[in-house]
C-alpha cells in the first residue's frame, strides 16, 4: 500500500504565502509539491484515470518547472491557497481559450473532488463559504452581532436604507474590491484590466444621486458601524490567532483598514471565551480548516460580525506580529495531515 506522504499546495507562481509555508515545511525535514496553475497545462502533464479493479482512480501532475510529480494515492494534505488562471497557447481565439480553461477547470476540479485527503480546505467548501449575505445570516444564527445590511438594485430601496441608518451607511463591492480585474486577467489575460481598488465608501446626503446606478448592478450597502477598534481572527485548525488592528488612529484607515501603505498598530487581541467559541464554531459548521473573520469591537464594547474570508490573507498581520505564529501552525497541520496537535 503506497504510504501517504505528499503535501500539495495548489496556487499561482506569485503567491508569498505559499513561498513562506514551504519554507516553513522545509524548516521541519517536510516538502511540498507546488501545483501553480498559471503554470499549467503548458509546464505540467497532467494524467487521470477512473475505473478497473485493481485501480479505480489513478491520478498524477507532472510538474515541469520543478521536476516533481503529484501521485494522487500518496497525497496526505492539500493547501487550497489561491489558483489562477491557466498557461494556454497564445494563438487561441478568445472562443476556444473559453473552451480550453472550462475543460481544464472540469478535468482538475474532477481530479481534486477524487482525492481523499486532508485539506486547508476542499474548494467547493470555500466557494460556499464565500457568499456574503449568507454569512451574515449565518454568524447571527451563531450569536454574532451583525450590521444592518441591504442588498439592491432599486435606487429608492437604498435611499430608504440611507435614512433608516440614520445618514450613516457605507457601500462595499462583494465580489472583491478590484473591480472584476482578477477574473478578466485570468480569463482574459491578453486584455488590459484596470488596475482600480474598491475600498468601503461612506454614502452622503451629497452623493445620493449616485445611488440611480445600483440600477445596472446589484450593490451591498451596510449601516456604518462605529469603531473602538478592529480585529482580525484567524483559525487555522482548531487554533485561533486574533490581531487587533488600531485602524482608529489615522483617518485613511478609518473607514477602511486595508490601506497597507499606512503605518497603524496592530496588537495581540484577547478574545472573550464566547467570541473565540462562536467563531470556531463559525467557521467548523462550514467544514473548512481555515479562514480569517473579520470583526469590529464598538465604543460601546460590543463584537460586531463583519465577514468571513474562507481564504483569506494572514501574512500582514504575522509580519506585524511575529508572535502570531501562523506561517507553522498551517505548515505543522498540512505536514500531520490533521488538525490534532
Amino acid at each position: 500500500m503506497t504510504s501517504a506522504d505528499q503535501i500539495v499546495i495548489v496556487t499561482q507562481t506569485k503567491d508569498a504565502h505559499a513561498d513562506d509555508v514551504i519554507l516553513a515545511l522545509e524548516r521541519t525535514g517536510h516538502e511540498a509539491v507546488r501545483i501553480n496553475s498559471d503554470e499549467i497545462p503548458a509546464d505540467g502533464r497532467i494524467s487521470m484515470s477512473w475505473g478497473g479493479d485493481h485501480a479505480p482512480f489513478d491520478a498524477s501532475i507532472d510538474v515541469l518547472t520543478s521536476g516533481r510529480m503529484m501521485n494522487a494515492a500518496r497525497v496526505r494534505s492539500i493547501w487550497w491557497r489561491r489558483p489562477a488562471g491557466y498557461a494556454f497557447p497564445q494563438d487561441l481565439s478568445p472562443q476556444e481559450r473559453e473552451f480550453a480553461t472550462d475543460e481544464t477547470d472540469h478535468a482538475l476540479m474532477s481530479l481534486w473532488a477524487s482525492i481523499d485527503c486532508y485539506w486547508i480546505s476542499e474548494p467547493e467548501r470555500i466557494r460556499q463559504a464565500s457568499w456574503k449575505g449568507e454569512q451574515l445570516l449565518r454568524a447571527g444564527r451563531f450569536g454574532f452581532d451583525v450590521p444592518r445590511t441591504l442588498v439592491t438594485t432599486d435606487p429608492d430601496s437604498a435611499r430608504r436604507f440611507f435614512y433608516d441608518c440614520g445618514k450613516r451607511m457605507v457601500f462595499k463591492a462583494m465580489s472583491g474590491p478590484f473591480l472584476g480585474a482578477e477574473t478578466m486577467s485570468r480569463r482574459h489575460p491578453g486584455e488590459d484590466a484596470v488596475p482600480y481598488q474598491s475600498r468601503t465608501t461612506l454614502v452622503t446626503e451629497g452623493n445620493l444621486g449616485m445611488l440611480d446606478s445600483v440600477r445596472a448592478v446589484p450593490c451591498l450597502f451596510q449601516e456604518h458601524v462605529p469603531k473602538k477598534v478592529e480585529l482580525r481572527i484567524t483559525v487555522i485548525g482548531e487554533k485561533i490567532f486574533a490581531a487587533e488592528i488600531h485602524s482608529q488612529q489615522n483617518e485613511r484607515t478609518a473607514l477602511d483598514w486595508r490601506s497597507h501603505s499606512v503605518d497603524i498598530p496592530y496588537r495581540v487581541a484577547e478574545l472573550p471565551g464566547p467570541v473565540s467559541e462562536k467563531c470556531l464554531a463559525l467557521v467548523k459548521s462550514y467544514g473548512l480548516n481555515f479562514s480569517a473573520i473579520d470583526m469590529i469591537v464598538t465604543p460601546d464594547d460590543r463584537y460586531v460580525f463583519v465577514e468571513n474570508n474562507p481564504n483569506g490573507q494572514f501574512i500582514f498581520v504575522e509580519n506585524k506580529l511575529p508572535e502570531l505564529a501562523m506561517t507553522d501552525e498551517l505548515a505543522a497541520c498540512l505536514a500531520r495531515g490533521s488538525n490534532a496537535a
